[in-house]
């Protein structure tokens, strides 16, 4: 409730030509070639700046790429980037969770959940006909470990937004102070003190929100959660889910190996099913996470996934 980083370099300019000593030939040379390289920096930096927009949720020329999401995310320590091993997942739970009362599969998707405390958890997302599965699937050893299943007869709102804390927050600031701290940690292992300049260390410690997009589902029927189950962080039967996409969505090349962690293809698949008692918004998801401690221990080292550990990150 964690990108692939563009950053389009561009060539130096060339040499500019002094006519009142050269010759108008020399100018139109020089003309030619500062123009051959303009043509190949753009043919060069067209495919990434493409790539970039592609990204839900991330400005399409962003000036700061330190506002981007998991920047620093190590792709290759999720078990679920291992080859096929999403595909087996989609497999054995399609088999075994699905019956025909939930009609035909219409689409599967690796995605993270976000809880009502700000957590983030790996989730395995089956949507059928009839019905929407939450699926924690252990990618160690292969095995659905527990599920629920939404009837999508009952959701009453779907909301589709930009992921955002309440104004009072202080989530953004931690998240900026644990964002600061952190590049100067690897800055100091990498000895990359010279690149870590007085302007760079200020922008590093500015709030931070999350900088997604997301997607709630809800069939509280407009009625707000009751005290009980809002302050107690073991109850499990909340009437809504909270989806984003999977941190490995901004780590893939292709379109084709992104869509499969794209919260936006659930969003498109679940609008043309829904009925027309079902409300559909686009607006911000806030989640109430005023302090979050916790969560922002548990986030930052992923905690909610399958993947290699070893290390804590700050």
């Amino acid at each position: 409730m964690c990108g692939i980083i563009v950053i389009v370099s561009s060539l130096d300019e060339g040499p500019s030509v002094d006519f009142g000593r050269a010759t108008l030939e020399i100018a139109k040379e020089n003309e030619a070639s500062h123009q051959s390289q303009g043509e190949t920096s753009s043919r060069n930096t067209a495919p990434e700046i493409t790539s970039a927009n592609n990204v839900p949720g991330v400005a399409q020329t962003p000036k700061n790429v330190t506002t981007l999401p998991f920047k620093r995310l190590d792709a290759h320590t999720f078990f679920s980037d291992r080859n096929d091993v999403v595909e087996r997942a989609i497999k054995d739970c399609t088999d075994t969770l699905t019956k025909d009362v939930d009609g035909e599969i219409i689409g599967c998707w690796l995605l993270t959940q976000i809880s009502l405390w700000d957590t983030e958890k790996e989730r395995l997302v089956l949507l059928t006909q009839n019905a929407l599965f939450s699926v924690k699937y252990d990618f160690i050893s292969l095995k659905a470990l527990e599920f629920s299943r939404v009837p999508l007869s009952e959701i009453d709102t779907v909301v589709n937004g930009e992921l955002v804390y309440p104004p009072t927050s202080l989530v953004p600031r931690l998240n900026g102070l644990a964002e600061g701290v952190s590049s100067i940690f690897h800055n100091a292992v990498r000895q990359q003190w010279s690149s870590f300049t007085a302007r760079s260390s200020f922008g590093e410690f500015e709030s931070r929100g999350r900088n997604m997009v997301g997607l709630q589902l809800m069939w509280n029927k407009g009625k707000p959660l009751p005290l009980e189950k809002k302050w107690n962080p073991f109850v499990k039967n909340i009437p809504w889910l909270t989806f984003a996409s999977h941190p490995l969505f901004w780590h893939k090349g292709t379109d084709l190996e992104k869509m499969k962690f794209d919260v936006e293809g659930l969003h498109a698949a679940l609008v043309s099913l829904i009925g027309e008692n079902c409300h559909v918004v686009s607006n911000s998801i806030v989640l109430e996470n005023y302090l979050g401690l916790g969560a922002l221990l548990h986030n930052r080292n992923a905690l909610g996934f399958f993947k290699i550990r070893g290390k804590v990150s700050f």
